[in-house]
């Protein structure tokens, strides 16, 4: 059985638990999404079922959207997701949203999970830690960019090698810099200025 912990947020942050490899995975995707505000752990919610008898049911990951609106996941493997299940979580999803405790419930398996997104997410997660040099090279380096250009292009301007590059995808996750498509990003990826930096 896996069991972790991941921090969520900037600067210090804050410890999620999580309970399986595809529940990291799910996290990674939900904060990089440009919608996410918040996200809550094991966040539980009664509900009856067809005889009345009360249950609690905890969500894997709650997510306070930046509209305000809240959507409650639950993170199964495809193979967990039997009849029975998806019958339970329907009647779930039905009492969370008539209750006003969430707007939407979601079932997230693995099949869910876009590669480049998660590729993307993870990459965005693993450069966090900020490194103030680097950082400061690389908004200069942005301030200074017309139109479109790579982030190759703009590490060497940046002048800092790896650290540039990292500080780049930094400016990637605080949604400064945009990627023109989706795909993996690397040096080659083209982007453009979505904020002053």
């Amino acid at each position: 059985h896996f069991t972790g912990h991941v921090v969520s947020g900037e600067g210090p942050g804050r410890i999620i638990q999580i309970e399986s490899h595809h529940e990291l995975q799910g996290f990674h995707c939900l904060a990089a999404r440009p919608e996410t505000g918040e996200i809550y752990e094991q966040v539980g919610f009664e509900w009856h079922d067809e005889y009345g008898e009360l249950h609690t049911h905890y969500f894997d990951f709650v997510v306070v959207q930046t509209d305000g609106a809240i959507i409650a996941y639950s993170v199964r493997p495809s193979y967990g997701v039997s009849d029975a299940f998806f019958e339970e979580m329907c009647r779930i999803s039905d009492q969370a949203r008539k209750a006003g405790f969430v707007a939407d419930v979601r079932l997230l398996t693995e099949e869910d999970l876009d590669p480049i997104e998660l590729f993307n997410a993870e990459l965005l997660h693993s450069v966090r830690d900020e490194d103030p040099e680097a950082d400061e090279a690389a908004r200069k380096a942005v301030r200074d960019m017309q139109g479109i250009e790579t982030l190759e292009a703009l590490r060497d301007r940046a002048g800092c090698g790896a650290m540039g590059f990292r500080a780049l995808i930094r400016l990637i996750r605080s949604r400064h810099l945009q990627l023109v498509s989706h795909e993996r990003i690397s040096p080659k990826s083209q982007v453009f200025k979505r904020e002053q930096v």
